[in-house]
């Protein structure tokens, strides 16, 4: 067995996706603005599970988290493969009683524990044709996760969830690459001025919006730019787009810098419409 218009409107969409994703309102700006421990982001090395066609245990996945707090203290990240069930439910626990540990975010098909849980995942023989069928077009599973800082503070912590995929497949998706944030045609590099509307642009590297085949045929991924900072600035649009050929679209932001000088530090989080994840970190002086 096999192991497993224009811009206004562009805008708005993209902040209404924004917002079913996020499911934390209208105040898009506590999701832009980073005022206490939050993981930002959590990227799979490959971006999905990856089980060979033509037989064999799937690809060992790594997986690392966009932690982040106000300052530089420290902080430690605990991840865990979730059992099938309702994640969502009131009393289910990953990582915990529901999950299976990852050490040092390794989703590794060598652990027996894991490699029990994604048969479940998998669902059967990988030469049952109704079995592959299924994991050809992907088989959603999750990667719970923890951030803490120590201290036990509500503030000081944070738990959720990754959604992934388990595919059948020789071309895996591949990440987004993240290759720069301008300002003014520049890479952002400060000092800024305080009290002041920026412009900022992010820049893709080649190759990074891939090309595959849907169910409607060809798709060209759409990238999604989610823009968070920490002080007391404000960021204009909490998500931009990258635009695609035939769809309108904008991937920068405008951001107000803070009236008073200080340090701060932007976070650009790049996704795919498959699970492909990247960030960019940049800390900058206001003066």
């Amino acid at each position: 067995m096999g192991m497993l218009q224009g811009f206004a409107r562009a805008r708005a969409a993209v902040l209404a996706v924004g917002l079913m994703v996020s499911g934390c309102g209208n105040e898009l700006e506590k999701q832009s603005q980073v005022t206490r421990v939050r993981v930002l982001a959590v990227r799979g090395t490959p971006a999905e599970l990856v089980i060979p066609p033509e037989g064999g245990a799937p690809l060992a996945v790594r997986l690392e988290a966009l932690a982040v707090a106000p300052d530089a203290r420290p902080l430690t990240v605990t991840y865990a493969l979730c059992r099938p069930g309702n994640v969502y439910a009131a009393d289910f626990q990953c990582p915990g009683k529901d999950g299976v540990e990852l050490p040092e975010g390794q989703l590794s098909p060598e652990d027996p524990s894991v490699r029990a849980l994604l048969e479940q995942v998998v669902g059967g023989d990988t030469g049952d044709p109704a079995v592959r069928a299924r994991l050809e077009a992907g088989v959603s599973f999750y990667v719970g996760y923890e951030v803490s800082d120590g201290s036990g503070t509500p503030e000081g912590g944070e738990r959720g969830l990754r959604r992934m995929t388990a595919r059948l497949t020789d071309t895996p998706n591949q990440n987004p690459r993240l290759a720069d944030v301008l300002h003014q045609g520049e890479s952002l590099a400060g000092p800024l001025p305080a009290g002041t509307e920026v412009a900022l642009t992010p820049v893709l590297a080649e190759g990074s919006q891939e090309t595959y085949v849907g169910a409607q045929g060809e798709v060209t991924e759409r990238v999604t730019f989610a823009w968070h900072a920490t002080g007391s600035g404000e960021v204009e649009f909490f998500r931009s787009v990258q635009p695609v050929e035939g769809e309108s679209g904008e991937s920068g932001t405008e951001y107000t810098t803070p009236s008073e000088p200080q340090q701060v530090t932007f976070y650009v989080v790049a996704r795919d419409e498959r699970g492909g994840t990247d960030w960019l970190t940049r800390t900058i002086e206001v003066r």
